[in-house]
Order: structure tokens, then C-alpha cells, then sequence
């Protein structure tokens, strides 16, 4: 899964959120990475280099990115890892006001934060 956080979000942000979300974050040169700890869902985020565009495909947004994460769900742990994913994603929106889409591989959006709020259009389980 491929996370798109719009600029502005630093990546000290992106750690603290995911430390007080419960995750376990290490920041070490210029990358945070970890695991989700009920389904060991692994993430690693970066900040992009100048002027990013959104590349989900159809996400109909017009604002910049800042940072790009990506989340490896194990296979064996999908419905956990599914509710790591989502429940971070809840928590993000009520601590950041940063918008945010979460898409399979750039091509499908699963989740969108952004004027309207945050809205689930598909489960990560029907990939």
C-alpha cells in the first residue's frame, strides 16, 4: 500500500504520529521505518526531493506531496494489517490536518483525506 502525504507534514511528524499511535518508528537518515505491532505490517516513509505531484492514478486531487510511504502487509496477517492501516489512517486525520491517499501500487485509491474529510472507498482486503 502506498501512502501520499501532502507537503508540509514533516517527517519528525510522520515518526511522533506513528510512536503515539503505537507503532514502532525508528527515524535514521532521512527515512522512518518500522512495523504496525498487532499485524507486523512493515512502513517506511520518505520525503520527496522539490515538487512532487500526486501519481495515484484518477485521484482527482490538485495539491503537492511531501512525504511517500509505503506499507508491506504480510499475507498472513491481511485483516490485521488492514486494521493497523485503517485505524492509523483515523488517527492521522484527528491528530494532522494534512491531506492524505492511500492507494494499491498508485493505481487503486483505497482512502482519502482531504477538504471533505476522510473516506474509505475500498477495503485493503479486496485487493
Amino acid at each position: 500500500m502506498s501512502l501520499e502525504i501532502e507537503v508540509g507534514t514533516t517527517l519528525e511528524e510522520i515518526f511522533l504520529s506513528l510512536s503515539d499511535f503505537g507503532a514502532n518508528p525508528c527515524i535514521d537518515n532521512g527515512i522512518v521505518s518500522g512495523n504496525f505491532k498487532a499485524s507486523n505490517t512493515y512502513f517506511v516513509f520518505r520525503e520527496c526531493d522539490g515538487v512532487n505531484e500526486i501519481v495515484t492514478e484518477d485521484a482527482g486531487a490538485d495539491w503537492y506531496v511531501g512525504t511517500r510511504g509505503a506499507m508491506h502487509c504480510p499475507v498472513e496477517s491481511l485483516a490485521a494489517s488492514s486494521d493497523d492501516i485503517r485505524q492509523f489512517l483515523i488517527f492521522l486525520s484527528k491528530t494532522k490536518s494534512c491531506r492524505f491517499i492511500l492507494s494499491f501500487q498508485y493505481e487503486s485509491t483505497y482512502a482519502i483525506r482531504d477538504e471533505g474529510g476522510l473516506r474509505f472507498l475500498k477495503e485493503i482486503m479486496d485487493q
